[in-house]
């Protein structure tokens, strides 16, 4: 389990994100190929962390984005990414993103 994240947690993650919480796409499991954009990877919505379960990484903070997606945001902040040349030009913004998405940036706008 990467990031040390209980299996439980982490399957009941995938099971919710089947697409890309982002742009959409329709995620690759296992993670094998030569389609490597598509992989399905552990997206960390806190760009500062915590990073790893037992220090109190969280649920909440937790989705499922293509390789391409986390590639593009690396440890941006999330609506600074939403700026970049990539999202517009993807039209992923506030307004696109999936609910996992969506309910993150109404904690941090608190």
């Amino acid at each position: 389990m990467p990031y040390g994240i209980p299996q439980d947690i982490e399957q009941r993650i995938r099971r919710r994100d089947k697409n890309c919480v982002y742009c959409h796409k329709a995620m690759i499991y296992p993670c094998v190929g030569d389609e490597r954009y598509n992989w399905a990877t552990i997206e960390h919505f806190k760009e500062n962390g915590p990073f790893y379960w037992a220090k109190g990484l969280k649920e909440e903070d937790l989705a499922i984005c293509c390789f391409s997606c986390n590639s593009s945001r690396g440890n941006k902040g999330l609506l600074i990414w939403f700026k970049s040349k990539y999202c517009i030009d993807r039209n992923i913004n506030e307004q696109t993103v999936a609910e996992p998405v969506k309910e993150y940036i109404r904690r941090i706008k608190k």
